[in-house]
């Protein structure tokens, strides 16, 4: 391996770090904001107002890093349309996947006797409040993060190398690194009292979600695209257990 190879790879390793550190720096920012506020007037039982201020925080951080980036290192980021006719196709082919897979999810619960037990009451107000929340901000905050940013960053560094490494399937190292950070976002820890929890299948959700997502992106230029589709896939998931639920 030659010297340049070598200082190549370990820039390009540094990078992912330093991603990793900022996403959680964004999002325990975006928690620390979010707790200075008292939400009972408007959200009594705690299920979307705090994750919505904690998503806007977090949100403009990684819009600020974006900014700088762009105009530094001329790296689009992907905020245009791209290419429509693709990444509609990625959209449409996408809800109706995550469509069937939570129709019969929830079907298999149902006859197994294993209906989802809110700990809110599904009023008008918490429906649409997480319904809301779900379609206006997970989608776009958790994709200008986890997303536009560690994909157009470490594109940008294989691009300067003048070397792109896919898979047999066409997915790039970039948006496999960029599933692998979005499913570490998902472990739950603190530093004091240290402690780590994680649901293994969710993180699996979350990698297949961040592959799809990713490839959307990067096929179609734009990260418009995967917002929709994340939000669509929440609102999906979010809906249909309401529905569910309401009916039976």
């Amino acid at each position: 391996m030659t010297k340049s190879k070598s200082n190549q790879k370990g820039l390009y390793v540094a990078a992912v770090a330093l991603i990793l550190i900022f996403q959680q720096f964004a999002s325990k920012v975006g928690n620390l904001v979010a707790g200075c506020f008292d939400y009972k007037a408007i959200d009594e039982y705690g299920i979307f107002a705090h994750v919505s201020v904690h998503h806007i925080v977090q949100l403009l951080i990684a819009l600020l890093a974006i900014s700088i980036l762009a105009k530094k290192l001329k790296i689009d980021f992907g905020f245009g349309l791209g290419n429509k006719k693709t990444g509609t196709k990625y959209v449409l082919w996408f809800t109706a996947a995550v469509f069937g897979f939570t129709a019969i999810t929830y079907a298999v619960r149902y006859f197994g006797n294993q209906i989802i037990q809110y700990d809110y009451p599904l009023n008008a107000k918490n429906v649409l409040g997480t319904l809301g929340f779900q379609l206006l901000l997970s989608g776009p905050s958790e994709e200008v993060l986890f997303r536009a940013l560690p994909i157009g960053v470490l594109a940008f560094l294989n691009e300067s190398n003048k070397e792109r490494r896919f898979t047999k399937l066409n997915i790039s190292l970039e948006v496999i690194i960029a599933a692998v950070l979005f499913s570490i976002a998902h472990i739950k820890w603190t530093v004091s009292p240290f402690s780590i929890s994680m649901n293994i299948l969710q993180l699996i959700y979350c990698f297949v979600l961040g592959i799809a997502d990713g490839k959307a992106y990067q096929e179609s230029g734009s990260v418009i695209y995967p917002m929709m589709m994340h939000s669509i896939s929440n609102v999906i998931t979010v809906g249909l257990g309401y529905i569910l639920t309401i009916i039976v």
